[in-house]
């Protein structure tokens, strides 16, 4: 899975990059200051999760825009405890939700470990623009919920290709004609699904028999659900 980090200035995206990827990142950084991208790997239900990081700053729009592109979930990070960033916390997400429409979001409401940090409720009033989209408080000092983001984030990514994924069956294995039978399309979409699948290590294809299944992770998604 790909999973885009962004959200305003100095809100702890690379941070907590680096605490979800345990330290293996990737980061281009002047004085602080990201100016290229944070990459890092993680992993939840034995899936691996690959984290993309954006620069904060207005000018690198053009960077945010391909940084964004093909990511299957978005972790937007705000400062909790500066409600005057929120104006630019809109201009961001008003720019990430035209690239990425309808990709499962998470709102990370970072530096809860503040005493001025505003409550999860507090932050979804003062985002409104934000409607519909979940908000975990986190604090990358203490480590607080951290633990809650990836599992969250790759249950949304998971759920959103539910109707696909259950069409394997109880068994989570199945054939590509199956599969095409079961979704009522033909089995080149079935393939072109199973591709997809197959890069986002959601499935395991095996191309010469024709068959392929869930992994271990997405079958202990959807028996969650």
């Amino acid at each position: 899975m790909k999973v885009l980090v962004t959200g305003p200035h100095l809100s702890g995206k690379s941070t907590l990059i680096q605490h979800l990827a345990k330290g293996n990142v990737i980061n281009i950084q002047v004085n602080g200051t990201t100016v290229g991208l944070d990459h890092g790997v993680a992993e939840s239900f034995g899936i691996p999760i690959r984290l993309f990081g954006t620069p904060g700053l207005a000018r690198f729009k053009v960077l945010r825009r391909i940084i964004s592109e093909g990511a299957d979930g978005i972790l937007f990070v705000v400062d909790a405890s500066k409600p005057d960033g929120d104006a630019e916390a809109r201009y961001i997400w008003t720019e990430i939700s035209d690239l990425l429409p309808n990709v499962p979001c998470i709102v990370a409401a970072n530096k809860q470990d503040l005493r001025v940090a505003r409550t999860p409720e507090r932050i979804r009033h003062d985002l409104s623009f934000m409607v519909g989209v979940p908000v975990i408080p986190i604090s990358n000092t203490t480590d607080y919920n951290l633990d809650k983001l990836l599992p969250a984030m790759a249950m949304l990514i998971v759920y959103e290709w539910s109707p696909i994924l259950r069409a394997f069956g109880a068994s989570g294995k199945t054939s590509f004609s199956n599969l095409a039978k079961n979704l009522h399309i033909t089995e080149s979409k079935v393939r072109n699904y199973l591709r997809w699948f197959e890069l986002r290590k959601l499935v395991v294809v095996d191309w010469d028999k024709n068959t392929a299944y869930v992994s271990p992770g997405v079958t202990k998604i959807l028996a969650q659900r």
